[in-house]
């Protein structure tokens, strides 16, 4: 699984190169879900996917992030329960 950690590759998210190690443990030690766009012209990253991930994880791995709105939303709910609970 990390026989390809030192090599490089330009990251589209973060805009400069990155290790594959990084790529690969980015999320919970799981792949970040951009590894594909970074590495298929580098690494035959379909066949490394597919042996280290079954359909399940990868549909994880690939699932689209909520929109930031919702995450924002989400954590001002989060908060405003605790501070209820708190009485203040």
């Amino acid at each position: 699984m990390d026989r390809h950690d030192d090599k490089k590759s330009y990251c589209r998210m973060l805009g400069h190169a990155v290790t594959f190690n990084y790529c690969r443990t980015t999320s919970q030690n799981t792949p970040c879900r951009k590894i594909r766009d970074c590495w298929f012209e580098t690494l035959p990253i379909e066949d490394y996917m597919n042996t280290h991930f079954n359909t399940e994880e990868q549909q994880l791995i690939f699932k689209e992030p909520a929109p930031k709105i919702t995450s924002l939303l989400d954590l001002i709910e989060q908060a405003r329960k605790r501070a209820e609970s708190s009485g203040e």
